[in-house]
């Protein structure tokens, strides 16, 4: 019997409410007809990509992996760097266990992978200050591999809002999917994520990204076909969060330069903080320079009670280190984590007003976002199809946590301690 081969699509933010439409798309529908899934998938604390993908591959909760946001904690900046690098992650992941076993890897444009030792690894970084030669970048953190099919496909790549990946994704698993076939590929791709953020959650710009995703399933199955793969390919479509609509801005940094917690040059640049609100977009992780002194500790946590109290500024509630911890497997070197209300979220910025509406001139956020607790709101789903699985069998439910699991059994990799299970009521039995 030929060895299984899995190949794994993360569809950002697609969530339970698409499954309608998109089964009635002949990719999406090839997949949901001749397979099974769960309908929702509870996500994560905060529902960030960049977390949320890491937890995919690691099988472990953020307060293990080490990775609790998208972007690096960089004060002062309104856009910080984004957690690219592999070295963020401090726990194995499934590549590390497929190599151990001989398997050969592919990942392109998957989270946090940069520098990974993965045989086709192409990763998702990019640096605005030096993006008129993408090489420089690719050729730091593609593997020697990944970065030879990165060279025949530079030209796909474009810049709106951020580099336009997908295209050049495909383009890339297409090419090594038919040409080297690796026995484990993981893919990610954001369109739908985009989409929802510009334009809404529900709105005819998502149908048209859900429409182009699928056209990308397309190419990708006729990719594993012509490599004379399709019948022992597993094929798995994931996603990592749904999203809500934002109410308002809430720049926590603005009001912890008024009460002297940050300070500013006479320009407004940030010169120094004692406390800082790391945006995660619908939350914010509270860091504080000197967290052990016990004065700032108890200032930074009447204020934020205080301000929890003004309607205004839609705080929902305010967790403790401990208690994210104990509630949600969270943990990272912040002091407190904040929840705002549905629809608010947190910014980066410590000049200009605490809060600003998106009905407002100076309005500059997305009009939807993520990063709120996981229970609200639209579910992630998880899709599957090929010889392992079985047919028209759907779980109502399930966790990000049992993704990795069914993936290690899919590849009878042994990854011990995992906290998720099997997704087994999906999975034919040896010989079925």
């Amino acid at each position: 019997m030929k060895r299984r081969k899995l190949v794994v699509l993360s569809v950002d933010a697609l969530v339970s409410e698409d499954l309608a439409l998109a089964g009635e798309l002949p990719g999406f529908g090839a997949v949901m007809k001749n397979g099974c899934g769960v309908k929702r998938v509870r996500s994560a604390f905060p529902t960030l990509t960049y977390p949320i993908h890491v937890m995919q591959i690691t099988g472990r909760n953020m307060m293990d992996t080490g990775v609790y946001n998208n972007e690096a904690f960089q004060p002062g900046r309104l856009e910080p760097d984004w957690c690219w690098d592999v070295k963020h992650i401090k726990t194995p992941t499934i590549f590390d266990a497929a190599k151990e076993q001989g398997l050969s890897t592919c990942a392109i444009m998957w989270p946090v992978l940069a520098g990974a030792d993965i045989d086709f690894n192409i990763p998702e970084v990019w640096d605005r200050e030096d993006w008129d030669d993408p090489h420089r970048i690719y050729q730091k953190y593609c593997s020697p591999g990944g970065y030879e099919y990165f060279k025949k496909h530079v030209d796909k790549l474009g810049w709106h809002p951020k580099p336009a990946y997908d295209e050049f994704a495909i383009c890339l698993a297409e090419d090594i999917l038919e040409h080297e076939m690796p026995d484990v590929s993981f893919l990610h791709v954001s369109a739908v994520d985009i989409a929802r953020h510009y334009h809404g959650i529900f709105c005819k710009e998502v149908y048209g990204a859900l429409e182009q995703v699928d056209r990308w399933i397309i190419r990708l199955m006729a990719a594993i076909r012509a490599a004379g793969c399709a019948e022992h390919t597993d094929f798995i479509i994931c996603s990592d969060h749904g999203h809500l609509m934002i109410t308002r801005e809430l720049n926590l940094n603005v009001i912890f330069r008024e009460q002297g917690l940050i300070t500013t040059d006479g320009q407004g640049v940030m010169t120094d903080y004692r406390a800082y609100c790391h945006s995660a977009s619908l939350s914010g992780q509270i860091m504080l320079k000197n967290p052990g002194d016990p004065s700032l500790y108890r200032t930074v946590w009447e204020l934020l009670c205080n301000l929890q109290q003004e309607k205004r500024y839609g705080i929902r509630r305010i967790y403790t280190k401990a208690e994210a911890r104990r509630e949600f497997a969270l943990s990272g070197p912040f002091s407190f984590v904040v929840e705002g209300e549905e629809g608010t979220a947190f910014g980066h910025r410590h000049t200009g007003r605490a809060v600003i509406l998106p009905v407002d001139e100076d309005y500059a956020y997305v009009i939807a976002g993520h990063g709120h607790r996981p229970q609200l709101g639209p579910q992630p789903v998880l899709l599957a199809s090929g010889p392992d699985f079985r047919k028209n069998v759907w779980l109502e439910r399930g966790d990000i946590l049992d993704e990795l699991p069914t993936f290690a059994r899919l590849l009878h990799l042994k990854i011990p301690d995992l906290p998720g299970r099997v997704l087994g009521e999906l999975l034919l039995e040896h010989g079925e």
